[in-house]
């Protein structure tokens, strides 16, 4: 079975992949949304920013980002040494890490300081806490702004979302080389559950399962840098799902550089 027939559930191992995890989560919803600049998908691309932020504001993502780029750089550099290793590869996946670091290495003070400065935005992000609390009634401002043409919220919105791409692109390439650097084996749970213990010497930042969408099953995926415990599940639509009984193949891969 190829990748692209299976479900892929992604699981961190560690606080800083996790919010890389969900930064490019928002990354990807703005990047689909933003284009059309329609009412409800602008609604949409605005929250995604309202949560970018969030998480910016909670953490120092670009020291964040770049200890992780620099520690990729570093181990990229020693595996490359092996002449079993993709050499050629290697130094090409450094080089754009270091270009990448130059980026983020140019940013002082705040990221994103043009969203920051706005006050629709702002209006919004401080409404967005109260359940409902950016209808129209409560926020007139955007609502007229919703009804703008849909060319002038894309623009707008685009010209925002720039901002962004520095670290957006990192975290992209931050991930992109972890998830690359596992290998998809083939396990069988017993009776829909499964054990790993992980390799010490070398640390998994991500683990990656693969199901067929047939199957109608999901993990539930839990663990520590030491070991990783699986549950499969049989996904409910109303009762409350159950841990399935019988045997059960799936593709498993433990990423880390």
């Amino acid at each position: 079975m190829t990748e692209s027939e299976l479900v892929f559930y992604e699981h961190p191992l560690s606080e800083r992949i996790r919010i890389f995890l969900r930064l490019e989560f928002f990354f990807s919803e703005v990047a689909y949304f933003i284009q059309s600049g329609r009412f409800w998908e602008s609604q949409v691309s605005l929250q995604a920013f309202i949560e970018i932020l969030n998480i910016l504001d909670r953490n120092d993502i670009r020291s964040e980002v770049l200890k992780e780029l620099e520690r990729q750089s570093s181990s990229l550099g020693r595996l490359s040494q092996f002449e079993n290793f993709a050499q050629e590869r290697s130094q090409h996946l450094i080089f754009e890490i270091s270009q990448q670091v130059k980026k983020l290495q140019r940013i002082t003070g705040k990221l994103s300081p043009i969203i920051r400065a706005s006050e629709l935005l702002t209006n919004i992000r401080h409404r967005s806490a109260i359940s409902g609390g950016t209808c129209g009634f409560d926020i007139p401002s955007y609502h007229y702004w919703l009804h703008l043409p849909e060319e002038t919220k894309a623009q707008e919105l685009l010209h925002w979302f720039e901002e962004f791409t520095p670290l957006r692109e990192s975290i992209l390439l931050t991930l992109k080389v972890i998830r690359e650097s596992g290998k998809n084996l083939q396990k069988t749970s017993q009776g829909g559950l499964f054990y790993h213990s992980l390799d010490a010497q070398s640390p998994t930042q991500m683990v990656r399962l693969g199901l067929p969408l047939e199957t109608a099953v999901y993990p539930e995926i839990s663990g520590n840098r030491h070991r990783i415990n699986i549950r499969l599940m049989a996904f409910a639509h109303i009762e409350r799902p159950k841990q399935i009984t019988h045997d059960l193949e799936f593709s498993l891969s433990c990423c880390g550089v």
